[in-house]
């Protein structure tokens, strides 16, 4: 069961988080019906919401030390999977310093995607999380958690200094999501725009608009490469050293001509919301829980299991009561007694064990098809590795071979000079830095990119594995150019893009030929559904029609999931244009087991 979504929130000391909570809760499961309504907050229970929803509440009482504890569990089954959101409110003076709510939100695919990893659902935050950020006055470390993003005024001496403290907050857990207004509209509209962009985020991130003077406070405050650009979107994650200049790559950056290209009217396309949301739910999904709310976790989850071990459900008939036989003698009925009640409580303690078999099963389970990701894709980084520590090797023997043999023919000046700086790009870091490369028709004179849908290229900005992406993707593309390059310097050569991966010529670039794929399954050829999905447009110099079936392609990853492709056709040759058209990157496009 992977977890999706995490929320964790403090509340000021003296609000009643329980009271809060369970208002808020009981309004939106009567959403559901009648059977949402009659949920029970004050005592644990369990409920049938309908034939494919259930609730839970678990609730921990303690008046002598002041303690509540309050949970929700509800589950849903889905078509391609179950889904199970947690809702969690917490008062404990002596543990903690202020009052706690938490939200967590996990998927259980079915078996054929038991493999896809969080990535695959469509994740977005639960109506509940809104309702209660509304609701309560929540804070993430030393600042306000709002449930939509707020005016940044510059004519607010405090606004500013503010935003600043939160971004800098050592006790920040979550992420601070900023962006400058663009200049052709209002505050007010570009704040109901981001409302709208980081509504799959709610929970997650705290976001904040600028306007014009609020703008100019940032740039000056902030270092060089740290900046909000204007019309654009900055996210903070925790631990920000604004003093080292490296980790500003660590902070996701959308600039004002990516949300141009993306802005309908008021509002922005889709992929926005879904590229912003991917950096700020790993953040919030790979932080723990703090050690004193993990004490509180253990113990509801106990609680659940009891529930489910005793069957506890509210209006449900009352069991009869064991009738014991009559008895010989007063102690052989309490021999009996005691051996019916030692039977009960075995009886019980294994159904206890049996839930936790099953949950540590499940997990064990799901820990194992994660080491199988990690290990196979540690083979093949390694793979890589070996293969770039051999061909240093051969180059260092190389290069002192040349420098001795300089030196032997009286050339030592020229033997101890230092070369000059690589004329190369520096290689582009983010999806939309490599969509600006390609885009702006420089760098690649035997490439012609016929990549229309900017959008399907987008869709990959956020993820955790962006510049390992971006990084494959341009190394694709030098090889593909320099491909191309050495089919024009040796006309009539006969030399497939396989072999030329296997063993590149020297001074060309190449990628590891595992990457390579010079076709698709005949399952995918074969069927127009599939093979209609890897048509893409050519100048019609290439082709009549205008478009060409592009089954080649490099693998970016191997991961099951995004498992992002490049998809080129190379038409080199005598009478061809001794181009390689480049018509698709983005994520894996559909095949037999994900059609």
């Amino acid at each position: 069961m992977s977890l999706v979504y995490r929320s964790i929130a403090a509340a000021p000391q003296g609000h009643d988080v329980i009271a809060s909570t369970s208002a808020v809760l009981s309004s939106w499961l009567s959403r559901r019906g009648t059977a949402g309504a009659r949920v029970d907050f004050s005592r644990s229970g369990a409920y049938e919401l309908s034939g494919r929803s259930r609730a839970t509440v678990l609730r921990h009482d303690n008046g002598d030390e002041k303690v509540t504890f309050l949970r929700l569990i509800t589950e849903s089954d889905k078509p391609e999977g179950v889904w199970r959101t947690s809702v969690t409110a917490v008062s404990d003076p002596g543990r903690l310093s202020a009052p706690h709510l938490w939200v967590d939100m996990t998927a259980d695919p079915r078996a054929e995607l038991s493999g896809a990893g969080s990535d695959r659902f469509d994740v977005a935050a639960p109506d509940a999380v809104r309702m209660l950020l509304e609701a309560v006055p929540a804070f993430d470390g030393d600042h306000p958690l709002p449930a939509e993003p707020r005016i940044v005024r510059g004519s607010d001496p405090a606004a500013v200094p503010e935003l600043l403290a939160a971004i800098g907050d050592p006790r920040r857990r979550l992420a601070v999501v900023v962006s400058g207004t663009p200049a052709d509209m209002t505050v007010a509209g570009w704040r109901d725009t981001m409302a709208g962009a980081l509504s799959r985020s709610t929970g997650m991130c705290a976001g904040f608009v600028l306007d014009r003077a609020a703008q100019a406070q940032v740039d000056a405050a902030l270092p060089h490469g740290f900046d909000v650009p204007r019309g654009g979107v900055r996210t903070f994650l925790p631990g920000v050293e604004l003093r080292k200049s490296s980790d500003q790559l660590r902070h996701p950056r959308m600039s004002a001509h990516t949300l141009d290209d993306a802005r309908e009217g008021g509002r922005v396309r889709s992929w926005v919301g879904l590229a912003l949301s991917r950096s700020v739910r790993h953040n919030a999904v790979d932080s723990p829980l703090p050690p004193e709310l993990r004490d509180v976790d253990t113990l509801l989850n106990e609680e659940e299991i009891d529930a489910f071990v005793h069957g506890d459900t509210p209006g449900s008939a009352a069991r009869p009561a064991p009738v014991t036989p009559p008895a010989a003698d007063p102690q052989t009925a309490e021999t009996i007694e005691l051996l019916r009640q030692s039977l009960a409580d075995r009886t019980v303690e294994s159904r206890r064990l049996n839930a936790e078999a099953k949950r540590l099963s499940t997990h064990n389970a799901e820990q194992a098809t994660e080491r199988e990701r990690l290990a196979a894709e540690l083979s093949e980084v390694t793979g890589e590795l070996d293969t770039a520590r051999e061909e240093l090797h051969a180059l260092r023997h190389e290069l002192s071979w040349l420098r001795s043999r300089l030196q032997e023919e009286g050339m030592y000046r020229l033997a101890r000079e230092t070369p000059p700086p690589e004329g190369a790009l520096r290689p582009p870091r983010t999806v939309e830095e490599l969509l600006e490369r390609i885009t702006d028709g420089s760098g690649f004179p035997h490439l012609f990119f016929t990549i229309t849908d900017h959008d399907t290229v987008r869709e990959l900005t956020g993820h955790r594995k962006e510049n390992l992406w971006v990084a494959r993707a341009w190394e694709a593309l030098l090889a593909l150019d320099d491909y191309a390059r050495y089919q024009l310097d040796h006309p009539g050569n006969g030399l497939s893009l396989h072999d030329y991966l296997r063993e590149p010529p020297d001074g060309y670039r190449a990628v590891p030929v595992r990457r390579f794929a010079s076709r698709e399954s005949d399952h995918v050829r074969t069927r127009d559904k599939l093979s209609g999905k890897r048509v893409f447009p050519v100048p019609r110099e290439v082709d009549p029609s205008g478009e060409v079936p592009m089954f080649a392609h490099i693998k970016l990853d191997t991961e099951y999931g995004v498992c992002p492709r490049l998809y080129f056709y190379p038409h080199l040759g005598p009478r061809t244009t001794n181009r390689v058209y480049v018509g698709y990157l983005g994520r894996h496009l559909p095949v037999q087991r994900t059609n």
